[in-house]
């Protein structure tokens, strides 16, 4: 092997990230495996660097590293298929090898490439053993088996490790809309409702609806931010619930009340019917949740339409509905109207967080929400919450 692909081929061995990690036991079931399928003292998971092979995974060897220039496995990434060597002692490439005259006196010796996602040889699956011996055609077939199982898991952990790295980008970005976007767009928001009130005089027509346009969408890019930052705390399990025994009845007014005016302005009436007991749970979180229901129904529901909030409570759950009379749910979209960013029927505005915020909440709780189609037409949504709470404090997501 040229010195140019030599580098390339170490290179792409140093991008796994797999030289110098503890052992997984993702790895060392396989070499006990394969230890008990050939009938070895030793198998190996070898990556072979510059200088030295290192073992990711050694049943039967107590080291965890020995020199390049001793190595077979050095030899057997030379190859495109397994390398055999029935009798080491026979073999004038290995009968003086310190591996073979010293401990730990290999006679056999077969390896299997293990090629790394770039199509470079990484090391071997090898077995070893100390006496002589030849493989079948079946067990040679079971080694390069092994070795696929081996190069699968390699790739699983490449994968949890990019799946990491996009999980710190997309926090660093939300961090961004936290602290770079979010206090700015306050203080715009404050600073156009100053404006509004007539504080500094008093605005001409036009001037005044511009403001007031202003206002609303800096209220609504707030109101995403913060859904963002819910959204993706919840998803790393940063955001933690703070559990008290929890006045349901006061949960729901306080969403009424959250929700009353602007329902008000747009001609829908909210009305309630039923009473739970109390729940073991977060309140300000039950009162997110509501909150949002109560909102998507005011955002859907024709003028001049009722939105129910119903109650019940059988001294172990607390159920609450929230009826709506809008177009409802379409068939077959009930579940992934609770998806991050899904839009379903009409743009209602906003990003399609709600709904999956909603969801985590409540499964936090140990609960449950789904949406049906409500008798006479729209939907309803229906929250189930364990009147115990859950067990523990727990992460959202």
């Amino acid at each position: 092997m040229d010195g140019d692909a030599e580098l390339a081929r170490v290179a792409a061995v140093r991008a796994l990230e797999l030289l110098d990690t503890p052992s997984e036991e993702r790895f060392d079931r396989i070499t006990r495996l394969a230890q008990h399928t050939f009938g070895v003292p030793i198998a190996l998971v070898s990556l072979v660097e510059l200088d030295r092979q290192w073992f990711k995974s050694c049943a039967g060897l107590d080291e965890r590293e020995t020199p390049r220039s001793v190595s077979f496995c050095a030899r057997a990434i030379e190859r495109d298929d397994l390398m055999e060597i029935p009798d080491a002692h026979l073999n004038p490439r290995f009968a003086d090898n310190p591996m073979v005259t010293g401990p730990p006196y290999i006679r056999f010796y077969a390896g299997q490439p293990l090629t790394t996602p770039s199509g470079h040889k990484a090391g071997t699956l090898c077995v070893i053993d100390r006496e002589p011996r030849r493989l079948t055609a079946a067990e040679r077939d079971r080694l390069r088996d092994l070795a696929h199982w081996v190069e699968l898991e390699v790739a699983v952990v490449q994968a949890q490790r990019d799946a990491n790295r996009a999980r710190e980008v997309r926090e660093e970005l939300v961090s961004l809309v936290s602290h770079e976007l979010r206090t700015p767009l306050t203080s715009i928001h404050g600073s156009l409702e100053l404006v509004a009130s007539g504080r500094f005089g008093e605005l001409g027509e036009r001037a005044a609806r511009l403001v007031a346009i202003a206002a609303k969408n800096t209220d609504r890019l707030i109101r995403l931010s913060n859904d963002v930052l819910d959204l993706t705390r919840l998803q790393g399990g940063r955001l933690r619930l703070r559990l008290s025994d929890v006045d349901m009845a006061g949960v729901l007014e306080s969403a009424v009340d959250s929700v009353e005016g602007a329902a008000e302005r747009m001609g829908v009436r909210i009305e309630r019917a039923g009473e739970t007991g109390p729940v073991r749970g977060d309140a300000d979180r039950l009162v997110q949740v509501f909150t949002n229901l109560l909102a998507n129904a005011a955002a859907v529901a024709p003028e001049g339409t009722t939105i129910t909030v119903g109650a019940r409570d059988d001294q172990t759950w607390a159920e609450v509905s929230v009826r709506d009379r809008g177009p409802g749910v379409p068939p077959g979209e009930e579940e992934r109207i609770f998806e991050p960013f899904a839009q379903v029927g009409a743009p209602s505005g906003g990003a399609g967080l709600g709904l999956a915020i909603t969801r985590g909440i409540v499964h936090a709780h140990g609960g449950t929400v789904r949406a049906t189609a409500a008798k006479g037409g729209g939907s309803a949504f229906t929250v189930r919450l364990p009147s115990a709470g859950p067990d523990t404090e727990r992460a959202w997501w």
